[in-house]
């Protein structure tokens, strides 16, 4: 079915985008933990790395989220659902990804309100606005429901499911 190709190529194309963010995410704080532990050592401690780092590894954490979700590598429990045939099995596999899309439109809309409520922080050392620290929770969680409807028109309509 063509709805579920353009889904999937746009699912693949988040996914895509999302592995470098996650990739460059990581390889800056290594850059700049290494910064830190050097300039401690030999110089004056730089007063932005330990921000930086942080703020760099609740992204990728986040981020990753959404990397190890669309591959269906979070922790489940498959072997009841493996025991039902296929039109119960692939009731069962809906109900559960529906069930996970509610939980992520519920933490969308209140990943939101937390940006609001946070609008007028801004961080220590780096004087960033915190609104764009907590960015990542709406945004993550958008991209898992991303996947999350693609995994569902692929159950229903692809003859293999989601694999």
């Amino acid at each position: 079915m063509r709805a579920v190709a353009i889904l999937k190529k746009i699912s693949d194309g988040i996914d895509s985008l999302i592995t470098r963010a996650v990739f460059i995410s990581v390889v800056l704080m290594i850059i700049s933990i290494t910064l830190q532990i050097v300039f401690r050592v030999f110089f004056e401690a730089l007063t932005w790395t330990e921000e930086v780092s942080r703020y760099l590894l609740v992204w990728s954490t986040f981020l990753g989220a959404t990397l190890a979700y669309k591959r269906s590598m979070h922790i489940s429990v498959t072997f009841i659902v493996n025991l039902f045939r296929n039109k119960i099995r692939k009731l069962i596999v809906v109900l559960s990804i529906i069930s996970s899309m509610v939980f992520f439109i519920t933490i969308i809309v209140f990943g939101f309100k937390y940006m609001v409520m946070q609008a007028s922080q801004v961080s220590a050392a780096l004087r960033i606005p915190m609104r764009w620290v907590y960015t990542v929770i709406p945004v993550s969680f958008t991209v898992m429901t991303i996947h999350s409807i693609t995994a569902i028109f692929q159950e229903l309509f692809s003859r293999g499911g989601v694999k």
